[in-house]
């Protein structure tokens, strides 16, 4: 696994594999991720940004783009309270693992919360879609614990977890 900077050159690559990701979570009847959030060019200009900042990544596997993830300071102040936006933390979004390698998302968050803990981070959090429990069950098995699960009409993503940077996970 070689987890490297994103160009802007993947911006195309990330968003065809949030596609991939969520024609796959549909065939399980999951409808996360079943249109661009807020919509198309707002997620495409986030992406980017995101790029630009050096905060989103490319995972290669064998010589191909295997996954991508991004990883941030920002603690949306609409899911965080205002003393959990003082905790230093890192922030993962986007963590999309293409279907051949699926099972390297554990080492993904692994190198995640390593990452932080090297930036003198004490957590790593994520907003995880709010009824998609599978996932939630995922992220419990990899160290992360549930904080609470917000109502938002305006966001999908109201289920918080969070995980100590300087925690193994759990499998």
């Amino acid at each position: 696994m070689n987890i490297e900077p994103a160009t802007l050159d993947d911006l195309p690559v990330i968003i065809a594999m949030r596609e991939e990701a969520s024609q796959w979570l549909a065939e399980r009847g999951i409808d996360q991720w079943r249109e661009p959030w807020p919509n198309a060019e707002a997620q495409a200009e986030r992406i980017a940004a995101s790029i630009k900042a050096g905060e989103t990544w490319m995972v290669r596997g064998d010589g191909a783009i295997a996954a991508t993830v991004a990883l941030d300071e920002y603690a949306d102040p609409k899911l965080w309270t205002l003393a959990e936006q003082h905790e230093p933390a890192l922030y993962l979004h986007r963590l999309i693992v293409r279907r051949p390698w699926s099972g390297l998302g554990g080492r993904i968050l692994d190198w995640a919360c390593s990452r932080a803990h090297a930036l003198c981070k004490e957590w790593v959090r994520i907003d995880v879609w709010t009824h998609n429990k599978s996932l939630h069950e995922y992220y419990m098995r990899h160290g992360f614990h549930h904080v609470r699960t917000l109502d938002l009409a305006d966001y999908p993503s109201g289920a918080l977890f969070q995980r100590e940077a300087d925690s193994p996970s759990r499998q």
